[in-house]
């Protein structure tokens, strides 16, 4: 299981449901979604540093899968920020 390190220095487990459920949100398919978790999950391996893997560096590889998938719902995820 791979931890996800928070921009405030929390470490928590990687939920792939967060991100499903974020492309979703940002009006992609369900097919959108499972398509970039699979190439995340690929991923995690070559970038994960003694299993923990910064949130930023997700949210950055997700967005440019996504923009080979649905380039409109990349946009709409890429303006989404989370209130600090």
């Amino acid at each position: 299981m791979y931890k996800v390190a928070k921009k405030d220095g929390v470490l928590e487990d990687f939920d792939n449901g967060k991100i499903v459920s974020g492309i979703i949100k940002a009006g992609g398919t369900d097919s959108d979604a499972h398509k970039v978790l699979e190439q995340i999950e690929a991923w995690l391996p070559a970038v994960a540093k003694d299993g923990v893997v910064q949130s930023a560096d997700i949210r950055a590889k997700g967005l440019e899968i996504m923009k080979e998938v649905n380039p409109e719902v990349a946009a709409s995820f890429e303006s989404f920020k989370k209130a600090e």
